[in-house]
């Protein structure tokens, strides 16, 4: 069975995720359509690329991942299909996929031009459906992708935060994304922070936003105190910052992009 996910910012009070269901299952009545999101901030590509990537290496190989948080709808910005990783992703060329390309330096890149592939009449307003959601269909049962266009080496990117950065004694590094309960995913790895602290033999860690500190890193949410910035490792191994039972980012006042160092001793 062909699988297809959907990550978008449409939201769940309208009817355009279910609108791009039913065109997939037009050309691929067989496909198993699963909703990664549709609750990405409306027009955040930045949030988009970390939701994309974060999931899709749970899925197998080769399905179909369609990423549509497209501000630029409508414009001349490309319709594209990527294939990295012995999977394929479809969605506008806006920068969405920034994380998969920058993890798949061989990746193939196709501009979808091909209106065999797409509905009749393409809206300037619902590339979802018109483009992007038959193109799934059609990627899911097989058709090769130099028949929806010509492979391009040009993508957009964004502007993403480098890996944190290691000193003696200290790792410097941001956070990246805040989930729905408040905690703030920082870019800082948990291999780099025990690489660290081998290294210097330190014992203990603080973690340290320009908010508050919090000291060591903790097994779990629910070994913290109440009402304590603390630090975990999450479900992608890298370093959090939370409060237990409540949101550390209206808390504190933290948002993406924001510093956060790491001292050791």
């Amino acid at each position: 069975m062909s699988i297809i996910t959907l990550t978008t910012d449409f939201g769940l009070d309208d009817s355009f995720a279910g609108i791009m269901k039913g065109v997939t299952l037009s050309v691929n009545r067989n496909a198993k359509i699963i909703d990664i999101t549709h609750q990405i901030k409306p027009y955040d590509i930045t949030q988009a690329a970390f939701a994309i990537a974060s999931a899709c290496e749970f899925f197998p190989e080769r399905s179909v991942h369609v990423c549509v948080v497209d501000p630029g709808v409508g414009s001349g910005r490309r319709p594209i299909i990527i294939s990295a990783g012995e999977r394929l992703f479809v969605g506008p060329d806006n920068g969405a996929f920034t994380k998969i390309l920058q993890h798949h330096s061989s990746a193939e890149i196709y501009k979808i031009v091909n209106a065999d592939y797409m509905l009749p009449n393409v809206s300037r307003t619902f590339h979802g459906r018109d483009i992007f959601a038959p193109v799934a269909g059609w990627l899911s049962i097989g058709e090769p992708l130099e028949r929806f266009g010509p492979q391009i080496n040009n993508p957009a990117l964004l502007d993403l935060p480098e890996q944190a950065q290691a000193a003696p004694n200290l790792i410097v590094g941001e956070v990246i994304h805040i989930d729905r309960f408040g905690n703030a995913i920082t870019n800082v790895t948990m291999n780099l922070v025990e690489k660290v602290k081998g290294d210097t033999g330190a014992e203990s860690v603080d973690i340290i936003h320009k908010s508050g500190k919090a000291t060591g890193v903790l097994q779990s949410y629910a070994s913290a105190r109440d009402d304590e910035l603390s630090a975990t490792y999450g479900s992608w191994d890298t370093v959090e910052l939370f409060i237990k039972n409540g949101g550390a980012a209206k808390v504190m006042g933290i948002s993406v992009g924001d510093r956060v160092e790491i001292n050791f001793y």
